[in-house]
């Protein structure tokens, strides 16, 4: 559902109420004997009956003003999504979408893994394409939910989710492109920035209780990354190295990245701090503005900490596995701010996915008790496994409360 400016104001002030901070009240645990595993479930994935009922009463508002999607995408989107077969649920969409975004990166990053080596170049066209495919099954599966009468806050969720997981994917393509590896912290810096763009995004969701889009938005920064991949396609690695103004070009598609995350943070901050909802200006959930910044910093922080202290080339020989281990523990703390949206819920100030960051950082503080190498390998499976498993029990709990399947259409309706 797209609203304009002039109707969310005035849905905006016709009812604040809703918005109004309510405790979150703890999951009760009343068997004496639980396990350590159960516990870890009730106080991690499990959501308490008011935030299911919010949750399920959730709607989407969204503003889209994004150039591309009026100029040509929304036609094209329209078109593709007629040859969809009507029995293909729309979260099937886009989980297909982001396997093979997924899997294009995985290949890339085979051919360079510390993202210095030349790849071949059809490694590159074939990650473009697969974002492409992504970029696409993302856009289309609201128009499958609509045309099959499948519309649910689940879909919502799923498919914000699903985009928390491929904008490190989208920003591992951009920096085995550009080469970014022979960049002095070059992967870890966008990594940095992307996640802040993607969180600040929801971050304002969270304060206004709807998504916007700006004229420049995800479908020209994705078409821009197709364009790079592309480029380095037809021309090769090299043609990043290119020297213009006693600079190489990789540094100022750095430079220039830099310059829109400003912009663009720029815009979701005013955001934040003049667009609150709740009561004295507050988020959806009553609480503060800016709480919200404190899972930001918790995911940052001790990233920042463990790559400027780490003594080892780990993180630098293992660039795939330091960037996802990162994008997971990132992910993770999006998609809480996501539930905490639809469900109008305050957010939670620590996170099981902490564990990873911090196992690292003490591994560092006693002068390397563990092969940081293997520890990086087990903190990154370790951030994975939460998040899948957060995911996997959010998206169960909300299928049995609305009696509906993630993945299967039970009735198409009319």
């Amino acid at each position: 559902m797209v609203q304009t400016r002039s109707a969310a104001r005035q849905s905006n002030s016709a009812d604040r109420s809703p918005y109004r901070y309510v405790p979150r009240q703890h999951v009760e645990v009343h068997s004496t004997g639980i396990s350590a595993i159960d516990h870890y479930l009730q106080q991690d994935c499990i959501l308490t009956p008011e935030e299911m009922a919010r949750l399920a009463a959730h709607k989407y508002s969204a503003i889209d003003i994004s150039w591309l999607d009026e100029l040509c995408m929304k036609n094209f989107w329209e078109r593709v999504v007629e040859y969809c077969p009507l029995w293909v649920a729309p979260n099937l969409i886009t989980l297909v979408g982001l396997i093979v975004n997924l899997a294009t990166v995985l290949i890339l990053s085979y051919y360079s893994p510390t993202a210095k080596e030349d790849a071949p170049r059809w490694t590159y066209a074939l990650a473009a394409l697969g974002l492409f495919i992504y970029q696409t099954l993302d856009a289309i599966d609201g128009k499958q939910a609509r045309r099959t009468g499948s519309s649910s806050p689940l879909g919502e969720l799923f498919d914000h989710g699903c985009d928390s997981l491929s904008q490190i994917f989208v920003c591992l393509n951009v920096c085995y492109a550009l080469q970014l590896g022979d960049v002095k912290h070059g992967v870890f810096f966008v990594s940095i920035l992307a996640i802040i763009v993607f969180y600040a995004a929801h971050w304002s969701t969270y304060c206004t209780g709807q998504l916007r889009f700006a004229r420049f938005d995800v479908t020209e920064a994705q078409m821009l990354v197709m364009a790079l991949l592309l480029s380095t396609a037809a021309f090769g690695p090299g043609l990043w190295s290119i020297g213009v103004l006693g600079c190489q070009l990789k540094h100022v598609a750095v430079f220039l990245t830099l310059c829109g995350t400003i912009y663009q943070s720029s815009s979701y901050l005013f955001t934040i701090l003049t667009g609150g909802i709740g009561r004295n200006g507050s988020t959806v959930a009553g609480t503060s503005v800016l709480f919200p910044i404190c899972p930001l910093l918790a995911v940052i922080v001790p990233f920042c900490m463990m790559y400027s202290k780490s003594s080892t080339d780990a993180f630098e020989q293992h660039l795939t596995a330091f960037s996802l281990f990162f994008g997971a523990v990132a992910a993770k703390a999006t998609n809480r701010l996501i539930v905490g949206h639809m469900s109008r819920s305050e957010l939670p100030l620590w996170d099981w996915t902490y564990i990873g960051p911090t196992l690292l950082i003490l591994n560092q503080y006693y002068d390397y008790v563990v092969c940081e190498q293997r520890l990086l390998y087990f903190c990154a499976i370790y951030s994975w496994c939460s998040l899948v498993l957060y995911c996997v029990m959010v998206t169960r709990q909300m299928c049995a409360y609305l009696n509906i399947s993630c993945f299967k259409i039970d009735k198409v309706k009319p």
